[in-house]
């Protein structure tokens, strides 16, 4: 690491800026580590720093949200102007993104050891204060694993650095890194607070240690490493996750795939489901500097002014590939009610907003629908600053981590791991749901002479609650988009158009067909390890797109060159039944035609290198 980063790091410590949503503290001047850490608040102002710098620009605040390329073969950069970069995959060793990735981790390893070292300074409650050591224990070795992913063998820190005379730090083998990871955290495991105990996602708690343990115990056991033992470590982290804790809180999945995100807009917990959170406050002008750009970089594509809805670069579109992953491509709706709310179904024009329904042929022309910033509650909604949290984990990732885990130890697929997938197909498929409800509603005659918005009434069909927004362009009525899905129906309700100046305008609505779907797993997809594998390396896909894990799912599977190759060929011949991409969005190749063997891994800073010897040897191809 360069000197001056390296000899200010413990001035970053002690000049934290505002603390999170979970703390509820002034920020701090500058203090000598003498002076510090002898009082629990100043304690608890230390760990919120070193939670910080998950939630900074340079992680996933910012760069990590569709600006890293950690969308794989699932998503592509959306500017056709953009050439070089991370991004898409055409890369220098300078890279100014993956050189302020690595300084930011790093400044979070050295927060959580100067807090480690310093744990026992300060009089208050032993068990609040194992907690702290625990979560900061966590912290440092999940730093650890983001460098440790992207850079291969690293240096570990597990001491503080103040001086410019310690940075000569070697590297250290991957598997070496990985064993320190896990004993952190298996050590943190047992002093953190249990998930029942817990008051919000944005601590870690044993459920996060725990499950945070089980993904890297099967990164562990893939590629580059392959330690296959690490399969039955997975396995068994991930089902104390599943197994009450012991104040009897018990993990499950939110009935409606959509709430779950819906919730993360809204600055709501589920700790049922969303087992860990980067917290996101304000909107960068009422006194808080703890935003992020979390549907601004990755939400529905909005360019306007409409103060209903927040800006937003819509970066990161979608392959052909991902999209022909879920039922009814054709299809207005999707069986599948993760395609339809994880991707846009709408594109925004105007101010005030127009609404317009994409064509089923516009596959590529999408953009990510998980974040929509439409929904946030923090007013004005600022163009770059926002309060949308961030998964990092859920509970559906561990059950399909237990899934994955379990068919590798067995070497085939028992009725515990297919129970598990076909929860979380089930909630996919409105299965958890106890009532019908109205997901979309098509326009089948837009009508003419409208000059404004009509209103729409639903009635009828056995249920109620259901509410919609008709928009309009050119006098026709071009879109209804469902405000209120409602509950109850047992048929379709009918629709009526009213007012707005004009006439003519007829819709239909498309209930949620959880009556008629069948989610579950398929007797060819659980017959053999091989084919249980591959079904879940698809419902991965579905289930946690753009949540930044894709691509190291891919290299884990030692599949991520042949799967990016395979996006090139879609993107310019197609490849049946996936077709290729409109002239207007062929420029997207480009991201997989760049990739290479060397995208494994990330290169190392060239200046970092010149003043830090022991990171030799550069990582293969750069």
């Amino acid at each position: 690491m360069k000197r001056k980063y390296l000899f200010y790091l413990i001035l970053f410590l002690l000049s934290l800026g505002s603390c999170k949503k979970f703390l509820d503290t002034t920020p701090l001047d500058f203090l000598s580590p003498v002076n510090y850490y002898e009082t629990e608040g100043q304690l608890r102002s230390a760990l919120a720093g070193a939670y910080d710098c998950l939630a900074r620009p340079e992680t996933y605040s910012d760069r990590m949200l569709g600006r890293m390329g950690l969308d794989a073969d699932e998503a592509y950069y959306a500017s056709s102007s953009t050439r070089d970069g991370v991004v898409v995959y055409n890369v220098e060793a300078s890279d100014p993104n993956i050189a302020l990735y690595w300084k930011k981790v790093y400044t979070g390893i050295n927060r959580a050891n100067f807090l480690l070292e310093n744990t026992d300074k300060a009089p208050m409650d032993e068990k609040e204060r194992a907690a702290i050591k625990g979560e900061a224990l966590f912290l440092r070795a999940y730093y650890h694993f983001m460098l440790v992913t992207n850079w291969g063998d690293i240096p570990l820190m597990l001491k503080p650095i103040s001086s410019a005379d310690e940075t000569n730090s070697p590297r250290v083998p991957a598997k070496e890194v990985y064993e320190q990871i896990i004993k952190d955290m298996t050590e943190a495991e047992g002093l953190v607070k249990t998930a029942g105990q817990a008051t919000n996602a944005g601590h870690v708690n044993k459920s996060a240690v725990r499950g945070i343990l089980a993904r890297v115990c099967l990164y562990m056991a893939g590629n580059p490493i392959n330690d296959v033992s690490k399969y039955a470590e997975a396995r068994k982290w991930a089902l104390k996750v599943m197994t009450p804790d012991s104040t009897g809180f018990q993990h499950s999945l939110n009935p409606s795939y959509s709430d779950v995100f819906i919730k993360m807009c809204q600055d709501q917990y589920d700790l049922h489901e969303s087992i860990w959170e980067l917290e996101y406050q304000g909107n960068g002008t009422d006194g808080f500097n703890e935003t992020g750009r979390v549907g601004s970089n990755n939400g529905i594509k909005y360019t306007g002014t409409d103060p209903d809805y927040g800006y937003s670069y819509g970066w990161i579109q979608i392959t052909g590939r991902f999209w022909y992953l879920f039922p009814s491509p054709e299809s207005l709706l999707s069986e599948d009610e993760r395609r339809d709310w994880s991707v846009a179904p709408y594109k925004t024009t105007g101010t005030p907003v127009i609404e317009t329904p994409y064509k089923t042929t516009e596959i590529y022309e999408r953009t990510s629908g998980k974040w929509r910033r439409e929904l946030e509650v923090v007013l004005p909604r600022a163009k770059n600053s926002g309060p949308i949290n961030f998964p990092i984990l859920r509970y559906s990732d561990v059950l399909l981590m237990f899934a994955e885990a379990d068919n590798m130890v067995n070497g085939s697929p028992s009725a515990e791991a297919i129970d598990a997938v076909n929860k979380v197909r089930r909630r996919a498929y409105g299965k958890d749901l106890p009532f019908e409800s109205l997901r979309m509603v098509n326009v089948s005659n837009g009508g003419s002479g409208y000059t404004s918005a009509p209103a729409v009434s639903i009635t009828g069909g056995g249920g109620n609650g259901a509410t919609a927004k008709a928009f309009v362009s050119g006098g026709k009525v071009i879109r209804i988009k469902v405000l209120n899905e409602g509950s109850g129906y047992t048929s379709n309700p009918s629709i009526a158009i009213s007012g707005g100046g004009g006439s003519g305008a007829l819709a239909s609505p498309l209930l949620s067909r959880r009556g008629i779907s069948k989610p579950d797993l398929t007797p060819s997809q659980t017959a053999s390890k091989e084919s249980f594998q591959a079904a879940i390396e698809d419902e991965r896909s579905r289930e946690l797109s753009f949540e930044c894990l894709r691509k190291y799912d891919l290299i884990r599977w030692g599949k991520f060159l042949s799967n990016m190759k395979r996006i090139e060929s879609d993107f310019l011949y197609g490849s049946d039944p996936v077709p290729k991409a409109s002239s207007s969005t062929a420029y997207g190749f480009l991201s997989f035609q760049n990739a290479s063997a060397r995208d494994v891994l990330w290169p190392l800073s060239p200046s970092e290198m010149a003043l830090n010897r022991g990171l030799k040897p550069q990582n293969t191809g750069w």
